[in-house]
């Protein structure tokens, strides 16, 4: 089977995995593994599972037909409001309690030990959810600075040497600066953009200070394109140089993210308009769906986050047994890769899939 039969192959059985994912009880609740959950539907919990489901319906162009089914995910992921605007699955903060403590002093970080960090990226995920099922659900700005000198507070306090974290805390910054109400908004994010443009590698085009390694580098460059992308700002500097590093992780399976290098690559391809190093481009997408197809599960149509097994942890929560089985988060996230890189293999008219914005 050549690459665009399994390409179809996955359009066509993905939908019937997610059919099977759903709850039996509760409307729109989707499990996160298909056998291996350890919690059922009536836990209160699940918040991310439909949040995946919603994404994967979007990928495959199907949102718009499922009738009441679309609007039973709407609520189910709107029960999770909390009265501060935040949306949050308390099940999974009971269960990542410790290990959040544990991981706040083993590092000396604590901004998450109150799962302060977690429940921004939960509302971050669930906001784009409603998004993309057509809503416009109002939010603040979850504790982040809304001024020129907090920014520059808020950033410079990040390690940049772990450019992969630091640039996640960035990504968030922007998505929940530019949907919200403050006037000044856009002027905001734009001196946030200034303010991590000024720590650009012109070498690599990476975003980091000290020396990090390769996988830093490429994982804390995509999530500062996410952050561009959320902000409708996807304009940067060096961007041949970041096709470069990105690149380099072909020769170096400890730095290639399943994901995020393709991430990375198609948006500086698409700065450059396509016309840096074409030919090793498409060769390096081609070999991600073989380690994709590594992934599939085709008895039941969906992807596994691991090669051969299901995720156990879910932000430091464990909540599966991670049997050797297809999980809903592993579908969403290859589903979204695999819009990437049709659009650096295929013209608009062949390709299959479209990409959400994170």
């Amino acid at each position: 089977m050549n690459e665009r039969e399994w390409l179809k192959q996955v359009s066509e059985e993905v939908p019937k995995f997610l059919v099977s994912m759903q709850g039996y009880t509760v409307p729109g609740f989707y499990r996160y593994s298909l056998t291996g959950d350890l919690f059922d539907e009536h836990a209160l919990w699940g918040l991310g599972n439909t949040v995946f489901a919603v994404k994967s319906y979007y990928t495959l162009g199907l949102l718009g037909t499922l009738g009441e089914r679309r609007e039973q995910m709407t609520q189910f992921i709107e029960s999770f409001r909390t009265r501060r605007g935040q949306y949050v699955d308390p099940l999974v903060a009971r269960k990542a309690f410790w290990r959040e403590k544990l991981s706040g002093l083993r590092h000396r970080n604590v901004q998450n030990f109150f799962h302060a960090q977690t429940a921004r990226a939960e509302t971050r995920q669930s906001i784009s959810a409603l998004e993309l099922l057509g809503e416009r659900p109002s939010i603040g700005l979850q504790g982040l600075p809304r001024t020129n000198k907090g920014i520059d507070q808020y950033l410079g306090r990040l390690n940049w040497s772990k450019p992969w974290g630091a640039g996640s805390h960035f990504s968030h910054l922007l998505f929940f600066l530019h949907r919200s109400e403050l006037p000044d908004r856009d002027a905001l994010v734009q001196h946030a953009i200034d303010w991590v443009h000024q720590i650009q590698d012109p070498k690599t085009g990476s975003w980091f200070r000290g020396t990090p390694s390769l996988q830093q580098k490429i994982n804390g460059a995509m999530k500062i394109l996410t952050g561009l992308k959320a902000a409708e700002r996807m304009e940067f500097d060096y961007a041949r140089e970041l096709v470069d590093l990105a690149l380099q992780a072909s020769h170096d399976p400890h730095a290639c993210n399943l994901f995020n290098v393709i991430y990375v690559l198609k948006y500086a391809n698409e700065v450059l308009g396509g016309s840096y190093r074409p030919e090793e481009i498409r060769r390096f997408a081609m070999e991600r769906l073989d380690l994709y197809r590594k992934h599939w599960w085709p008895e039941y149509g969906g992807f596994s986050f691991f090669e051969r097994n299901a995720n156990t942890y879910y932000y430091k929560a464990v909540i599966t047994k991670g049997l050797q089985e297809p999980d809903i988060h592993g579908t969403a996230l290859l589903l979204w890769g695999i819009s990437l890189i049709e659009k650096l293999l295929y013209p608009v008219e062949q390709r299959l899939y479209q990409e959400f914005t994170t």
